[in-house]
């Protein structure tokens, strides 16, 4: 009778895996627990095996990050490099929040991204290195065909590394606002022409940069140095 009675108490105590859901707070509402493994499967971006993450936290209380190509990493084969990876490999994992703290210079959820220097000072557009080398207008990138300018052609940094491209059309102002790119309208005040009045001076003017403006050639007046007078043919 004492061993059935012991036999029978042991049986209504909870199982070890049981016990590992308790210890592990039910995965926190992040996961559900199999009771006869006592682990958790997480969520995503809680830790799913899905997840791509430096750290899992066994319970679900932790977040993941977002992750993007790595800038830099050891390649696992002579065609394999740039794994997929937290934050990029250029920022931190708020474990809290699940957010990327990007290290300066880039930018993006998973910081996959290059910042354009000074957002291109408010004076331009700020474009992936696939649009620039599709652009004819973009100088020197000139020829379409170059870099990632077929779409049949892919680099692995083609949608990662961002510029100012020297010879946008002022008439035009794509809405570049992927990883936080600025997408400046261009200015219609009358004495400022963007970032192309190295062209608009028409070879007879120098630009000043910082305004914008022209500074015309004796001889020659107007906002892009256009027009002309007695002076610039020695009459």
């Amino acid at each position: 009778m004492f061993r059935f009675l012991l036999l029978l108490s042991l049986s209504l105590l909870p199982s070890t895996s049981a016990q590992g859901c308790g210890m592990l707070s039910n995965c926190n509402g992040h996961g559900t627990c199999t009771v006869s493994t006592g682990k958790c499967s997480c969520y995503e971006g809680w830790g799913a095996d899905t997840d791509i993450a430096y750290y899992k936290a066994p319970d679900c209380s932790k977040r993941v990050c977002p992750a993007g190509r790595a800038w830099g990493d050891v390649p696992t084969s002579a065609t394999s490099a740039h794994a997929l990876i937290e934050c990029s490999n250029r920022g931190t994992c708020d474990r809290g929040s699940g957010a990327c703290t990007c290290f300066d210079g880039f930018a993006g959820d998973a910081c996959q991204c290059l910042k354009c220097p000074n957002d291109c000072s408010g004076h331009g557009q700020c474009l992936n290195v696939q649009r620039l080398a599709s652009m004819t207008n973009a100088e020197p990138l000139s020829n379409a065909t170059t870099y990632a300018g077929f779409e049949t052609t892919h680099t692995w940094d083609e949608d990662m590394v961002y510029g100012c491209p020297s010879g946008n059309d002022p008439r035009t102002a794509a809405d570049e606002t992927d990883c936080g790119g600025k997408a400046a309208k261009w200015s219609t005040e009358k004495g400022r022409t963007g970032n192309k009045c190295h062209v608009d001076c028409s070879n007879r003017g120098v630009c000043d940069y910082r305004t914008g403006t022209c500074a015309c050639f004796v001889g020659y007046f107007g906002q892009a140095c256009n027009e002309q007078s007695a002076l610039a043919t020695g009459g």
